[in-house]
């Protein structure tokens, strides 16, 4: 099958593409440093609640870092995906 000329559709359809994945990555970064921000002394992770001088329990270490870090890294994560994996269908579609 010969390879058709690609319209300028299917540049657009690129440009949306990297538009969307661009603002998607720009988004977990931002979440990454709003978290080391956040959630940090001198880039060490200081768990949430934690009291100056004290040692945080297991339990409380596990939760903290489920809530600081990995549910918000995961959301982020989760989007950034979900646009990638439509970018690829998307552009499979058009080349067969």
């Amino acid at each position: 099958m010969t390879p058709q000329p690609e319209t300028n559709d299917g540049w657009e359809l690129d440009q949306l593409h990297r538009d969307e994945i661009t603002v998607a990555m720009n988004w977990v970064i931002r979440t990454c440093q709003d978290i080391v921000r956040e959630c940090s002394h001198k880039t060490f992770w200081i768990p949430s609640g934690t009291v100056t001088g004290t040692q945080p329990t297991t339990d409380h270490l596990i939760k903290s870092a489920r809530t600081d870090v990995f549910n918000k890294l995961r959301h982020q994560i989760d989007g950034a995906e979900r646009i990638i994996t439509i970018a690829e269908h998307e552009r499979a579609k058009r080349k067969r």
